[in-house]
């Protein structure tokens, strides 16, 4: 599980779209959507500036994804760091 903290939304979204598996988004109430499939919850992720305060967990289905989304993860919280 990945615990996305800083949001970049437009590398957030492509790193999503390059993505080869399903992309699970762990909802507070012990759910999960897949962001690839749901296009609500893209919506949803569309609108947000920022990510909540105590994060948000993904869970991708393909190991070949993880490392995106860790290299999402190390130049969103740079970027956060520089411009904050």
């Amino acid at each position: 599980m990945l615990r996305i903290e800083y949001f970049d939304k437009e590398r957030f979204m492509r790193q999503l779209s390059v993505s080869h598996g399903s992309v699970l988004l762990h909802l507070d109430n012990g759910k999960t959507c897949d962001l690839k499939q749901d296009a609500t919850a893209r919506s949803m992720l569309q609108m947000m500036d920022t990510a909540p305060k105590k994060g948000f967990d993904l869970t991708v289905t393909d190991p070949a994804d993880v490392t995106g989304f860790l290299r999402y993860m190390l130049e969103a919280g740079r970027t956060e760091r520089v411009a904050g």
